[in-house]
């Protein structure tokens, strides 16, 4: 896991919109546990080939709230508290919402034109745009694009190779090489749809780009008057 080497100060529970994202995951993780079919509410996840039909276009909004599982919440949780009281603090509650909101769907879409071009049946009349996905993975990573743009010489902790020890290295860094990593593996995705794992990489693809994108356009309005704003 990843760690803030440094306290910028900025207090976590200031930032209303990050409380109100984080404890709408866990609330909504709980109610998926409480599926009493077991199927962890899977109705309201995102399927590409019901969106193409015109079909449930709000599991664009509530795919992003769900989880597959403990560790999955936990993961995405964890990255989401260590980068989102910043971004929030940086670009203000009504404009970090909207970044956050639409990063997610614009990964869902992308991940749902990347099926298009995977058309390879999983089993007979089930191809890759027929398997829901779900998570806040997109979100998140539209979030790691602002921290690129805005923070890219804050400092992370991160476990060494051997798990023994921490290094310190640059935010930009570490985000610039997890982002190239996942677009590798989004790469390898369309020639092998089983060679990268069942995770929708074009989804975080698809998030980070915006969020970069909308970062940007706030830092060349804004200049770099967001790093004076008092914590």
């Amino acid at each position: 896991m990843v760690f803030e080497a440094e306290s910028d100060k900025i207090p976590f529970f200031k930032q209303y919109f990050s409380v109100i994202i984080l404890a709408a995951n866990i609330i909504v993780f709980i109610w998926q546990l409480s599926d009493p079919a077991g199927q962890m509410h899977i109705e309201y996840a995102f399927v590409p080939a019901e969106f193409f039909a015109g079909q449930k276009l709000w599991t664009l909004l509530t795919s992003m709230f769900m989880h597959g599982d403990i560790v999955h919440i936990i993961m995405n949780m964890w990255f989401f508290i260590i980068i989102t009281d910043n971004c929030e603090h940086a670009m203000g509650h009504v404009y970090y919402l909207i970044v956050y909101l639409i990063s997610g769907i614009c990964g869902s879409l992308l991940h749902a034109v990347s099926t298009l071009i995977i058309p390879i049946e999983i089993i007979p009349g089930i191809t890759f745009a027929d398997i829901p996905s779900l998570g806040a993975s997109g979100a998140i990573f539209g979030l790691m694009g602002v921290y690129l743009i805005l923070y890219p010489k804050n400092k992370f902790y991160l476990p060494s190779a051997t798990g023994t020890s921490m290094r310190k290295v640059s935010a930009g860094y570490f985000i610039l090489t997890y982002f190239i990593a996942e677009l590798t593996y989004a790469m390898v995705s369309l020639l092998d749809p089983f060679g990268a794992g069942s995770t929708a990489h074009f989804a975080h693809v698809g998030g980070f780009i915006f969020g970069a994108i909308a970062a940007g356009i706030f830092k060349g309005v804004k200049g770099t008057s967001y790093q004076k704003k008092k914590p």
